[in-house]
């Protein structure tokens, strides 16, 4: 994988990698270029032509079909079909180039496009060339797969798999070309606003274009656990899903009310092709992961909060709140997330921010050991549509989590409920017609939501 910042030639470096004197002068060589759609391969053939002609090569159809005079051809091609992914399997591409690898949302649909690319003839090597810049859909998958695997210009090696790969990280300076004949666009990048130079001048993988949580630093908002103090309050919130990460995270606030994320529970990982559980199995989980949290005055938990889509009615009759309170015994009694999700957004960027000029700290941090948590929120991006809400398509789990807690949290920080009895219970004997919540109790509004 070639890539990182802007300006660093990567579809110049794609189109001269496929034409190298080792393959392109084989009659059996077949090469397959891939663009996101069929605008942006319009656009690559345009520019191959002008590398490709002085070689006598012919462009036959559309997409285009490049034909060599030694019998190579390379065939183009996009991801705008819903079957793109799996219309190459069967071929056999002994070099595949594919552009914009980080807008292909997950990596399966990746593992299935690369499975074409094989070889029978021992003096063709199988290789694939991706270019990149850090953002997209798939940002997550690449950073995890390339970047994050080893180091820059080391090869990995799968053990699994006994198949290499590489990352090469460009920059404007690895481009020669463009330096010479454009010397201001340097000074252009060199002025971008601090996020946006970090990503667009020198390919900051943490920091990209289109990132929803700007805030975000490891350095900042990860801190390695600590034992917590008994006496600061403990709260749960979770977000449900069977086909979708089922996540649990655990809070504790501080006395200056900073909130510390210190325990994790992620069920199904689609991307490691974990199966999903039941909500009984991941219920019993969280309540058993609970089990030595400690008690203040007689409680474990100030509340637990479960996304509001849980408190419907299912086909057969039980909520999944009441049957997570069911099977638990009680121990896993919730109140309703808030529906607000932009509002909910604001206010954790609000808990996410930091300011090193006045030594002003996030309100939010979280354990090294919440890993999953870690790993998701810092890749999500701004939704194309609604760019004020991020992308529902990427795994945005552990955000809703984090969101539905801090929501409840606003107004009612500072000061316990007046009645003794958990917020979960007295929502779940309203639940049963056995009273209301007093107007004073924190959750007030989630139960009339709810």
């Amino acid at each position: 994988m070639y890539g990182g910042a802007r300006g660093g030639g990567k579809s110049e470096v794609g189109r001269a990698w496929l034409v190298e004197d080792e393959v392109i002068n084989h009659p059996k060589y077949r090469a397959l270029v891939i663009r996101k759609n069929s605008e942006d391969l319009g656009d690559w053939v345009d520019k191959a032509r002008n590398m490709y002609l002085p070689l006598g090569a012919e462009f036959v159809g559309k997409p285009a079909e490049i034909r060599f005079p030694s019998g190579a051809v390379i065939r183009c091609g996009h991801l705008k079909d819903e079957n793109a992914f799996e219309k190459y399997l069967g071929h056999e591409y002994h070099r595949m180039n594919i552009e914009e690898i980080n807008l292909i949302p997950n990596e399966s649909s990746y593992l299935k496009l690369i499975s074409s690319c094989r070889s029978t003839i021992p003096e063709l090597k199988p290789k694939i060339f991706l270019s990149t810049n850090p953002g997209g859909a798939g940002h997550m998958w690449v950073k995890k797969r390339f970047v994050d695997i080893t180091d820059p210009m080391k090869i990995y090696t799968d053990p699994k798999t006994s198949r290499t790969r590489v990352y090469i990280p460009a920059t404007v300076d690895d481009n020669p070309t463009l330096i010479v004949n454009d010397p201001s666009y340097i000074a252009y990048l060199d002025s971008l606003p601090e996020n946006l130079r970090k990503a667009w001048r020198y390919g900051d993988w943490n920091v990209f274009e289109g990132q929803y949580f700007t805030e975000w630093r490891t350095d900042k908002h990860v801190v390695e656990p600590f034992e917590l103090p008994d006496t600061w309050k403990r709260y749960r919130s979770i977000d449900f899903g069977r086909t979708a990460p089922f996540a649990c995270l655990w809070f504790a606030v501080d006395y200056d009310h900073n909130v510390w994320v210190y325990r994790e529970y992620y069920s199904h990982r689609p991307d490691l092709n974990e199966q999903g559980k039941d909500a009984d199995v991941n219920a019993l989980a969280v309540a058993e992961m609970s089990r030595d949290d400690p008690k203040i005055e007689g409680r474990k938990y100030q509340y637990s909060v479960l996304d509001s889509a849980s408190f419907a009615e299912e086909g057969h009759g039980e909520k999944i709140s009441d049957l997570m309170a069911r099977v638990t015994n009680g121990k896993l009694l919730c109140i309703p997330s808030s529906k607000k999700r932009i509002a909910g957004w604001t206010i954790m960027h609000q808990y996410l921010r930091w300011d090193d000029k006045d030594d002003k700290e996030p309100k939010i941090k979280f354990f090294s050991t919440c890993k999953n948590t870690i790993r998701t929120i810092p890749s999500l991006i701004h939704d194309d549509k609604r760019p004020e809400d991020l992308d529902t398509n990427m795994e945005d789990h552990a955000a809703d989590t984090v969101r539905y807690f801090l929501q409840t949290l606003r107004g009612t920080k500072t000061k316990e409920p007046d009645q003794p009895e958990t917020p979960g219970k007295v929502y779940f004997d309203r639940l049963m017609g056995k009273n209301k919540p007093p107007k004073s109790f924190p959750g007030n509004d989630f139960y009339n939501n709810g």
